[in-house]
């Protein structure tokens, strides 16, 4: 312990956690600080028998790393400071720059425009859309649109289809290719959704499309002289970002990083925002696929932590963005999880990593990050989720979820046609 106060490590952890008001405070007052409330028996054994079990099965101690913190004192720290390949757990750091960059209920616009009349149902022109974005226009949003174009009685389209800006569909960046499946959409068929991108709140009900287009599709880098039909809006970026999280998906990941303008503007807002060195991050991407992509432990917990301030500015909670047990489905549906622990997942061929929050009546919010490596996935998953467990047996399940770590907001539907916000009839 003398050893991280030497170093820097723990002034600079009670500053990212907001426990203190400047990053090198005198040593004295640290120590005091931290001997206020030792952790409680039996804690640290629990994290030493897992290195026990992981020993006797073949796998280096060195390759395994935790953190485990309260709000004010830190508990267990194993190979805690060294980038360690954290697989999805990389999307925390992709997630907070997202929430620096856009806010928690920013939107992404497509318009829709024609460049001729409507006459009898019959768009006499193309039909422009104009994206904006929206990493998640996918088969029920195109439904929507659809459907919305329909009711301003809009059925067939005698022109082409006409693709301008940043429009993807069902992940399909390609224009051409996004333009097909839209117009696939428009005639009310879509495809289910991969195993990875599949929706965490389910499409509206009873929406229907029915919109041929005779002419082709087409991209154009200067959109035409057009007249405004609709404007759709996406999901929230919270509701995005709680797909994205949810699911683990790595193309929603992919899109935001690329709007970002790659991780070089992940890693400057999330340095920035907590504190951590760049020592401690190093990211090939902004979905976590690849072993390049490496967090410490203690960088994972001051993310997280980031994220939970971030939000906590808009009455927003680290629930609304994560997937939370006994409640969501996504990676952790079939892990035995405490109650309304709040957790990221992370899975390579032998990456196996858990990074979250559980609460707990003795000590509230517990902060942790598990990161194990070995051809032992399954393995790994059941020893995290017996050690958090214990953890919460030792510490007193939270009868409830604390209130700053409650769900806010309620999920909105995809597909849903009160975001396709129609032309005024008198313009």
């Amino acid at each position: 312990m003398l050893h991280l106060f030497r170093t820097g490590i723990i002034p600079l952890w009670l500053y990212t956690v907001g426990i203190l008001a400047e990053p090198h405070p005198p040593r004295a007052s640290l120590l005091d600080l931290l001997q206020l409330n030792p952790p409680p028996p039996g804690i640290m054994q629990l994290w030493q028998s897992s290195l026990t079990r992981y020993a006797q099965q073949g796998f280096s101690a060195q390759a395994q790393g935790m953190w485990l913190q309260t709000q004010d004192q830190l508990w267990v720290s194993h190979n805690a400071l060294n980038p360690l390949p954290a697989a999805s757990l990389t999307k925390t750091a992709t997630t907070l720059a997202v929430l620096k960059t856009w806010g928690p209920d920013h939107t992404f616009v497509t318009e829709v425009r024609a460049t001729g009349p409507v006459v009898n149902g019959v768009l006499q022109g193309d039909l422009v859309m104009v994206g904006g974005g929206d990493p998640l226009f996918v088969g029920p949003e195109a439904l929507s649109v659809g459907h919305s174009l329909n009711q301003m009685g809009v059925l067939q389209v005698s022109g082409d289809l006409i693709i301008v800006g940043a429009f993807s569909m069902d992940f399909l960046t390609d224009p051409i290719q996004a333009g097909e499946r839209l117009r696939q959409g428009f005639q009310g068929q879509i495809y289910p959704s991969a195993e990875e991108n599949r929706y965490t709140t389910p499409p509206a009900r009873n929406i229907s499309s029915a919109l041929d287009i005779q002419g082709s599709v087409r991209w154009t880098a200067v959109p035409p002289q057009s007249q405004l039909l609709l404007r759709h809006s996406s999901l929230p970026l919270y509701a995005l970002l709680k797909q994205m999280n949810v699911n683990s998906n790595n193309a929603l990941a992919e899109s935001f990083t690329a709007m970002l303008g790659g991780v070089a503007n992940i890693m400057a807002p999330v340095t920035a925002s907590t504190g951590v060195s760049v020592k401690e991050i190093n990211l090939l991407n902004g979905s976590g696929l690849g072993q390049e992509n490496r967090l410490s432990p203690r960088a994972v917990v001051a993310i997280l932590q980031g994220i939970q301030r971030e939000l906590t500015t808009h009455q927003m909670t680290l629930a609304d963005v994560f997937p939370v047990a006994k409640h969501d489905r996504g990676t952790i549906e079939d892990r035995p999880l405490p109650t309304a622990a709040i957790v990221k997942t992370g899975t390579l061929w032998n990456v196996s990593a858990l990074a979250g929050v559980i609460q707990t009546q003795k000590r509230g919010p517990v902060w942790f990050t598990l990161i194990n490596r070995g051809e032992n996935i399954d393995g790994f998953r059941q020893t995290q989720d017996r050690l958090l467990q214990q953890l919460t047996q030792a510490l007193g399940a939270a009868p409830v979820a604390i209130p700053a770590l409650r769900p806010s907001r309620v999920m909105p539907t995809l597909g849903d046609p009160q975001r396709n916000h129609l032309r005024p009839q008198s313009s």
